[in-house]
């Protein structure tokens, strides 16, 4: 059902809400980070539903910081929500 909802609204997903929701969870991504992430979200959920391993392809086009917190809170997001 989860993966439903996430297929179903993928689209409106954005640069804006992306950092939104990481700036509540305090991590400060730069408006370019954002869209970076935001465009790999969008390009790759698919996969990231069945494969957390796709993460590395986000390493190097953030910093590693925000990489890190990302990454985490996106691994934290799946095992709550999968």
């Amino acid at each position: 059902m989860i993966e439903r909802i996430i297929k179903n609204n993928i689209k409106i997903l954005n640069p804006h809400l992306v950092m939104g929701y990481l700036e509540s969870k305090n991590i400060y991504p730069t408006e370019d980070e954002a869209i970076v992430i935001c465009n790999f979200l969008k390009e790759n959920y698919n996969i990231l539903l069945k494969d957390s391993s796709i993460l590395f392809n986000l390493k190097g086009n953030i910093r590693d910081d925000i990489y890190n917190e990302v990454s985490k809170t996106i691994l934290n997001l799946k095992n709550t929500y999968l």
